[in-house]
């Protein structure tokens, strides 16, 4: 995954396989460990009576961190550091990268994005909190899977944007979980795309064929249609429902 920094010490992550490393500009420091905390528990967290039990418990995963504190004290994305992180992954043969980030496009994060396809990296992104119908980067690259979030009864999170891009939905509204010291309830498309991450690297470990076409095809057939009939502008092809065997 690509995001802020990961608190390797919190409880959810004893006896886990997380390899963390950041991206960030050396003259500042890292942005808070609130967010990646977060998204690496839902994706590998230990199982636990405190509930940060993770969706792939036995996978490794790679963290990569690309957030900063600017000299204004504004916690910012380092489009540098995220080119980097893309670099490590692909050394790491990941199977699927979770990117719950999203901003605007710029030549940086084209550059970036096109590199990475290049690696053939398999790429899952959250569809942006802003609420209106517009792409948020990197989620609207065509190469890029991109996710809305759902809360109960498979209601739209009232935030999550829209557009052609969104591919897929998952849940992510009031769910419980790792931070720094402890346990929050979060919401955001953020929160739905490891759903979407850990079923596609579930997938190509496998042997579903490893390029961002292959997947949607998969996962079009496994999907509860939501929304106008179709693929749509709110819930893309829908919420995914698809069962996957889980080696050790």
């Amino acid at each position: 995954m690509i995001d802020s920094p990961v608190d390797v010490n919190h409880s959810a992550f004893k006896g886990q396989k997380v390899k963390f490393k950041s991206f960030h500009n050396a003259e500042r420091k890292p942005g808070s460990a609130n967010h990646g905390t977060a998204m690496a528990a839902m994706l590998v967290g230990k199982p636990a009576k405190e509930g940060f039990g993770g969706i792939l418990p036995e996978a490794t995963l790679f963290a990569a961190n690309m957030f900063e504190i600017n000299d204004r004290g504004k916690t910012i994305g380092n489009a540098m550091g995220l080119l980097k992180s893309l670099d490590w992954l692909a050394t790491k043969k990941t199977h699927a990268i979770n990117l719950s980030v999203a901003g605007n496009n710029n030549k940086i994060i084209q550059m970036a994005f096109k590199k990475a396809s290049e690696y053939k990296l398999i790429m899952i992104a959250a569809a942006g909190n802003w609420g209106v119908e517009k792409p948020a980067y990197p989620a609207a690259f065509k190469d890029v899977i991109a996710i809305t979030a759902v809360a109960d009864k498979m209601k739209i999170y009232r935030k999550a944007n829209r557009g052609d891009y969104i591919d897929f939905a998952a849940p992510g509204v009031r769910l419980w979980t790792a931070v720094p010291g402890g346990g929050k309830y979060q919401t955001g498309t953020s929160f739905a795309s490891p759903y979407i991450a850990a079923l596609a690297g579930l997938a190509i470990a496998n042997g579903i064929k490893s390029d961002p076409g292959s997947l949607r095809s998969v996962f079009k057939k496994n999907v509860v249609d939501l929304g106008a009939p179709g693929k749509d502008k709110t819930f893309g092809y829908g919420y995914v429902h698809l069962n996957q065997k889980c080696g050790g």
